[in-house]
């Protein structure tokens, strides 16, 4: 087993469930709500302890009731919180989401206050990771990850465009990008068939690695042998997308730590993003490793060149 360093956002995900959404300035009782931890590498941390890898997450948490109940939640699946910085000063994010579950659709409020990373803060007693996982928040210990494990095989979850996220994307070796991120660092104004050469060689001006663009149900796009595929989505009826990038990337992370070949890596991820959306809540609808590989075998996607 390697280990699988994860660094970046948590937050406490409040979830209202709605057979619509919401119009201004109008009363509505929502079916039903949840609560539980959040953030890209929470969410890919928690999947990566569920699936019994050995790993570890740097972030920040208030001493708060949402930072406890994420803690909890992290340590029930083994997760490694040693070097995560708990302080009563600090004020752990919360997100409240309305998933619209006619269409999986979800519109999310964060509100987050920056915790300040103390300056004479270390990365203690811990093994060397194989691999780390970042998502372009909590930039300070990013960049002190990557300073402390220079020789690991890393990893961003670039989701919504930041200048720290630039950073990280230049330097690590698998940049995995949203079509939102991709589409405003290039400028371009919606991603389709006719540019999809001309964005991917932008990004790879970015990053001269490895990149992948995630395109929600149109799947995503890679290179491979100098030849720009799209891989398409698992068919699936969505009935909430709260965390569904998240669980691609801690699912890509544990397919590498897995040894898979770079497309099974894709279609893995693919196959357990596309079984999340079909249950409501992030961490609650992390899949069973079995069902991912059953879905893998029923449906046989195949690639296409663009």
């Amino acid at each position: 087993m390697k280990k699988i360093l994860c660094v970046g956002h948590s937050a406490c995900d409040i979830t209202y469930l709605m057979k619509e959404y919401p119009i201004e300035n109008r009363k509505y009782k929502v079916d039903e709500t949840k609560m539980m931890g959040g953030g890209p590498t929470g969410n890919a941390s928690y999947l990566l302890g569920k699936y019994k890898e050995d790993v570890s997450y740097i972030t920040t948490l208030g001493t708060d009731p949402y930072g406890k109940s994420i803690v909890q939640e992290l340590e029930s699946v083994g997760v490694d919180l040693e070097n995560t910085l708990i302080q009563e000063v600090y004020k752990t994010p919360c997100s409240m989401i309305i998933t619209n579950t006619s269409n999986g659709s979800r519109t999310i409020l964060n509100h987050r206050v920056k915790n300040i990373v103390p300056e004479n803060y270390q990365i203690k007693y811990l093994k060397k990771p194989k691999f780390i996982l970042f998502d372009g928040h909590e930039i300070e210990l990013a960049r002190l990850a990557l300073k402390e494990f220079p020789e690991s095989i890393t990893v961003l979850d670039a989701g919504s465009y930041k200048e720290e996220t630039v950073e990280l994307a230049s330097e690590v070796d698998y940049l995995i990008c949203s079509e939102d991120f991709a589409r405003d660092y290039t400028k371009v104004e919606k991603l389709n068939n006719e540019n999809y050469e001309e964005v991917f060689s932008q990004m790879e001006v970015l990053n001269g690695k490895n990149v992948i663009i995630t395109l929600g149900e149109k799947g995503c796009i890679y290179r491979r042998n100098g030849e720009l595929y799209n891989h398409p989505a698992f068919q699936t009826k969505a009935v909430d997308t709260t965390g569904a990038g998240d669980i691609f990337h801690g699912a890509f992370v544990y397919a590498l730590s897995n040894e898979f070949d770079f497309i099974k890596t894709i279609k893995f991820s693919s196959a357990c993003a596309s079984l999340s959306v079909e249950k409501i809540g992030g961490r609650e609808s992390i899949p069973e490793l079995e069902n991912i590989y059953k879905r893998m075998e029923k449906w046989q996607s195949i690639d296409f060149k663009i």
